[in-house]
């Protein structure tokens, strides 16, 4: 079967799993053998509380770097049909172009309204990796960090933990888990197979991630988006025995995933073009190279985004800043967060992925 074939399956499993209820369904196979089970015949809730069964739903997802459509109708069986435009070849199979390597960071609000969220992202997340792993073959070296979008919850002056210390920084990877009503990063080992602040793929990744990304939401509802990410790129993080020592490298492909359900207010400098230009400075100003996938709130609102209630944990804020910062790059997704699954906003953004893989600069 071709790359491209291979792709329009995994597409049309991600799809499903954003429809995805409890029981039954479909089973994709990560490398080294974890899986995953899908189904779209029951009804979904989003994150700002609207329900639609799946005898009504119908979806489509925009692939923003091929000008394609995939559409999905559920029947009245609760079957999944997939109608796949005609996409281009994506590349990335084949040949000893484009990017080998993939470093994929996760900036996640561990706010107080954002347990739902989490959730879904960590729920969508060994499919979107499958995917990537299928349709680009060549791109078999992974590095995957989380880390949160703020530093101290709300204790002022907090007593950082000596073994355990990069909780406690803006930007730091997460390696430990969250427990319930914990501050994020403050539990046990998530056990990374690398012995790294970062995951690098193998058959415990799905549990990896899950682990390290159940931030909490033990978090500041002053997040710092911008902040947190840039820090995490930083060139004092990277430094031997700094927390993401190792994480980031010159030759691979920068993947920035962000989830948010409010704006960020607090990042200094607090503009979209200083944030931008940051990013792009860590990959040594080769701006292609980077991949940038919101999930927020939108601007203008996404529909069925209800206003952010803290009560209920539904609805978002808008986006206006980190959507400017987003679509400043080449390469970027939108998405929004009150969805009820982000497979279809992960789905989206792999032909975005492997163009930006195929064209690839690497360092000089």
């Amino acid at each position: 079967m071709s790359n491209l074939g291979r792709l329009h399956l995994v597409l049309a499993l991600l799809v499903a799993v954003a429809c995805s209820g409890d029981s039954g369904g479909t089973t994709a196979t990560l490398s080294g053998g974890a899986t995953t089970t899908a189904t779209a015949t029951t009804a979904t809730t989003s994150a700002s509380g609207t329900t639609a069964t799946s005898a009504e739903s119908e979806s489509s997802t925009s692939v923003a770097s091929t000008g394609a459509t995939a559409s999905t109708t559920v029947d009245d069986t609760g079957g999944l049909k997939l109608d796949v435009g005609a996409l281009k070849d994506l590349g990335g199979g084949g040949t000893d172009e484009g990017c080998k390597k993939i470093d994929f960071l996760f900036v996640i609000d561990n706010s107080n309204s954002m347990a739902n969220e989490q959730q879904l992202l960590v729920d969508a997340f060994p499919d979107f990796i499958a995917a990537i792993e299928d349709g680009l073959p060549v791109a078999t070296d992974y590095h995957i960090g989380v880390t949160k979008t703020d530093i101290f919850g709300f204790d002022e002056d907090p007593t950082p933990d000596p073994q355990n210390p990069c909780p406690y920084v803006l930007g730091g990877l997460l390696a430990t888990a969250t427990p319930a009503a914990a501050k994020t990063g403050t539990g046990a080992s998530c056990n990374f197979a690398s012995g790294e602040q970062y995951m690098t793929g193998g058959p415990a990744l799905a549990a990896e991630f899950a682990c390290a990304a159940a931030v909490g939401t033990k978090g500041n509802t002053g997040e710092y988006q911008a902040g947190a990410t840039l820090a995490a790129l930083s060139d004092a993080l990277a430094q031997p025995g700094a927390c993401n020592e190792g994480f980031l490298r010159d030759d691979a492909l920068l993947i920035v995933t962000l989830i948010t359900d409010e704006d960020d207010d607090w990042s200094d400098p607090d503009n979209a073009q200083a944030w931008f230009d940051g990013v792009v400075a860590a990959k040594d100003g080769v701006e292609t190279n980077i991949v940038f996938l919101l999930i927020s709130g939108g601007e203008p609102k996404w529909p069925g985004c209800g206003p952010l209630d803290f009560n209920t944990n539904t609805g978002a804020d808008a986006s206006t800043k980190l959507t400017e910062w987003a679509t400043k790059f080449t390469n970027h997704q939108l998405g929004s967060v009150c969805e009820a699954g982000y497979a279809g906003d992960l789905s989206a953004a792999l032909a975005i992925i492997a163009t930006a893989c195929e064209e690839f600069t690497p360092p000089s």
